[in-house]
């Protein structure tokens, strides 16, 4: 089985966004370190507004963030286009970003604003690499609509996208994805919209692998996190946006959410791919974030890497299909 590991590289959106060397540069060197390794390559999703911001301000240390991906670049990781667009509104005041996430996804600008953007952060990222995007994911998996920006999307070269989870769903403020109706193939072509099947589309869906998890997960990781926090606190020194559910809900009912390396959800990497070989997936796809990482998530995505990588092909996105 072929298996990518995907990891959106950003700062926190909340009331803190954390600091560069702690939720992007210090994890992010560790995952390299790892990945050279096992010999392995992973897929990197930069904040593209996140960095021409960063251009702005020196103290954002932009050519440490540049010099690293030009690292991972030379190096064979692939690098795909990745939008938060609410960084056109965010301002820098008093050593800190401030973000209005009135505009958080791309559907919240005009069309025309929305392939503006497009256009302008994948020049900006593709000027930083040797190898040309092909790959996209939406900032906080809002990929619908896609119509608005699809013409924009192939002048960037952007070919795949990687937004999707099965069977997720979120309309909370300031979240808007609805996936509880996509195709059961592992992959499909689309147009309008990932989420739904156009055999005739230009772009390729690859989703997310995604599963549900038991109130008794949550219960597990929150108790850890009280228990022992230098093991299981994000290495990250920010605060996530709200809106991605309660801890009370978390706690009483199952959710269908990314099969994710972040933190405590490392320990079920291996349960997803025994799911995936199960139902005979050709492929799986993980998401993290190297801002969520944990010292216990390292060991245990370790400990998956070195279990995996001579009997699986662990590859990068572009390369699944």
């Amino acid at each position: 089985m072929k298996i990518a590991i995907t990891w959106d590289y950003e700062l926190f959106f909340g009331e803190r966004s954390g600091s560069v060397e702690q939720c992007m540069l210090e994890p992010t060197d560790r995952l390299l370190t790892l990945a050279g390794k096992y010999k392995i390559p992973f897929t990197f999703f930069p904040d593209a507004g996140c960095l021409i911001k960063f251009e702005e301000q020196a103290e954002c240390h932009h050519e440490q963030i540049k010099h690293q991906i030009r690292s991972w670049d030379a190096k064979g990781h692939e690098t795909g286009l990745h939008i938060h667009p609410h960084w056109e509104k965010s301002i820098w005041k008093e050593h800190a970003w401030i973000h209005d996430l009135s505009a958080y996804k791309l559907s919240d600008f005009s069309a025309e604003e929305a392939s503006r953007i497009v256009e302008r952060y994948a020049s900006y990222m593709n000027s930083l690499l040797s190898q040309p995007m092909q790959s996209y994911r939406a900032g906080g998996w809002c990929a619908q609509p896609f119509a608005p920006v699809a013409e924009a999307m192939k002048k960037a070269g952007i070919r795949l996208d990687s937004s999707v989870f099965k069977g997720g769903k979120n309309t909370t403020n300031p979240y808007q994805y609805d996936f509880t109706a996509t195709p059961s193939a592992s992959h499909w072509k689309f147009t309008e919209d990932p989420a739904v099947l156009d055999s005739e589309g230009a772009f390729t869906e690859i989703p997310i692998a995604s599963m549900d998890y038991s109130p008794m997960f949550f219960w597990k990781l929150f108790v850890l996190g009280r228990l022992n926090p230098g093991q299981h606190k994000p290495i990250g020194n920010g605060l996530p946006a709200k809106g991605g559910g309660s801890k009370k809900e978390l706690l009483t009912r199952s959710h269908r959410l990314c099969v994710s390396a972040d933190g405590y959800f490392s320990t079920q990497l291996n349960r997803a791919l025994r799911k995936a070989q199960q139902a005979n997936d050709p492929f799986l796809v993980v998401i993290g974030h190297p801002k969520a990482l944990t010292q216990f998530g390292f060991k245990t995505l370790e400990s998956f890497i070195a279990q995996h990588h001579r009997n699986h092909e662990f590859v990068t996105l572009s390369s699944v299909l």
